[in-house]
């Protein structure tokens, strides 16, 4: 798994490619903790290169979202892939989860 991070405007956007399997979970999982421990509650993950997303990347999806809306922040999904969608409509992710199609779309009013 590949991530790459930069700032617009305060709002830490990831971008995200590869497999969210055991080892891109894990570190997916290490790199947004690390961006809510520094106070990072404002969160854009570009997901338009993910090609498989388990359950251990769920779980740290749904982590970190609860987290950030508890400090009046979110994380927004971009670009979710076909497949990825199918995932989180079966199991209801999509009822929580705000995804858009473009980063200046998921950033608007953020």
């Amino acid at each position: 798994m590949r991530i790459t991070k930069h700032d617009h405007n305060g709002i830490a956007v990831f971008v995200l490619e590869g497999r969210v399997d055991s080892v891109g979970a894990g570190e997916m999982d290490a790199a947004l903790q690390t961006a809510v421990g520094e106070g990072r509650h404002r969160i854009v993950l570009d997901m338009a290169g993910v090609t498989y997303i388990n359950s251990a990347g769920l779980r740290t999806l749904a982590d970190i979202l609860t987290r950030n809306r508890a400090s009046d922040g979110d994380l927004r999904l971009v670009a979710l892939t076909p497949k990825v969608e199918r995932v989180f409509k079966i199991i209801g992710f999509d009822r929580f989860f705000d995804h858009y199609e473009s980063l200046e779309a998921a950033l608007t009013g953020l």
